[in-house]
């Protein structure tokens, strides 16, 4: 192929995505008319049948109603493939605030502008449409998003993580300022280090190397019993944020207002062995559960332990047993799934869960790996 009909065929490739998304969404729609009576759990039939995570099932879920019954043209401009995914949803969200009439004028005036440019500039020209739509419900827009404000963290991978922060821009843009000026003032100095890492380092001292350093923090670290004997230098796991080189975790240990909890594993079957209890909050079967399934034992949640309920498998109303082959960790939203969302569970073994859907399909959940 020439490098002509290699962009050629590349295109062709974006076009048959994009109607293969705008399928995928008519059918996601069709599906929650399905499920007329369990709309809210049909985001975690996705997650389990298609392995995609939580957030991303429910936006992907709520994104594809609101295409197929309010933005036809869009959904048509996808199918068609002169717009892509990411800018049907960017669409479908800028506009989600309008009443349907100027929603319309909206979706009008954007769609031939983002089929030939990019996404960003595609954000800005619906931000100018949406504000031109509706001017008056700026101010009340903003302030119904002002609650929504938070600080997230999540690991990634090498030992790093990323925290997100999300807030008012007046809040937020300072913030910002002040880090960039503290990093600037420092590369003003002969720091040879970027920009963004300047940044960080300028927010750990102002955070950490304040009153913070006074806070006291629980690490809950998973260790395999060989590595534990110095036979092996199998990693240990972290909880909340994943595996960790053993290096990285003694650095963690040096701190002097950390207190570790040692969770001793089989390094063969990753079985719990025992739990340290330098710091106990719950029953010793309460610390079992958490630290045998770590996370929300429905698939595809990734929901700590430490922030679910300890739930009867077997309906302790009916008889179930208080155990750890009876019990696991659920969060608030999948506890309830059993109930109103028509799924069903068992325990075979304890820590070996089996879900079935409303349409008969199994799910296994092994919390003993």
């Amino acid at each position: 192929m020439s490098d002509e009909e290699v962009l050629d065929y590349l295109k062709s490739l974006e076009r048959e995505r994009a109607s293969l998304d705008a399928r995928g969404a008519v059918a996601m729609a069709r599906l929650s008319v399905l499920r007329p009576y369990t709309q809210e759990y049909v985001a975690d039939e996705l997650v389990a049948e298609l392995r995609w995570t939580q957030r991303f099932a429910a936006n992907r879920l709520a994104e594809s109603i609101d295409l197929v019954e309010s933005l036809p043209d869009t959904l048509t401009a996808l199918s068609e493939g002169r717009i892509d995914w990411v800018r049907a949803s960017t669409i479908v969200n800028h506009t989600k605030v309008l009443d349907p009439e100027p929603r319309r004028r909206v979706e009008a005036a954007v769609l031939p502008y983002a089929a030939t440019r990019t996404v960003k500039l595609t954000r800005e020209k619906l931000a100018r449409e949406v504000a031109k739509a509706d001017p008056e419900g700026a101010v009340e827009r903003h302030q119904r998003r002002v609650p929504d404000s938070s600080v997230d963290f999540s690991p990634d991978e090498d030992g790093m993580a990323t925290m997100y922060v999300y807030g008012p821009a007046e809040t937020v843009r300072p913030i910002f300022d002040v880090l960039d000026q503290c990093a600037r003032s420092a590369k003003a100095g002969g720091a040879k280090t970027r920009l963004g890492m300047l940044r960080l380092d300028a927010l750990a001292g102002i955070t950490l190397g304040g009153q913070l350093q006074n806070r006291v923090t629980e690490l809950r670290v998973t260790i395999p019993a060989s590595s534990l004997a110095g036979m092996s230098t199998a990693p240990g796991e972290a909880h909340g944020y994943g595996p960790l080189t053993n290096d990285v975790l003694h650095k963690l240990a040096a701190g002097d207002n950390v207190f570790w909890r040692r969770i001793i594993t089989d390094p063969m079957t990753g079985t719990v062995l025992g739990v340290g209890s330098r710091r106990r909050h719950t029953v010793a079967i309460g610390e079992f559960i958490r630290t045998r399934d770590r996370r929300c034992i429905f698939p595809g949640c990734a929901r700590p332990a430490e922030s679910c309920q300890l739930d009867h498998t077997d309906d302790h109303a009916r008889g179930g047993r208080t155990s750890v082959d009876n019990l696991g960790a659920l969060c608030p939203h999948h506890n309830l799934i059993k109930l109103e969302g028509g799924w069903t569970l068992e325990q075979p073994t304890p820590g070996h869960f089996v879900w079935t859907s409303p349409t008969g399909a199994t799910f296994t959940v092994n919390q003993n790996r």
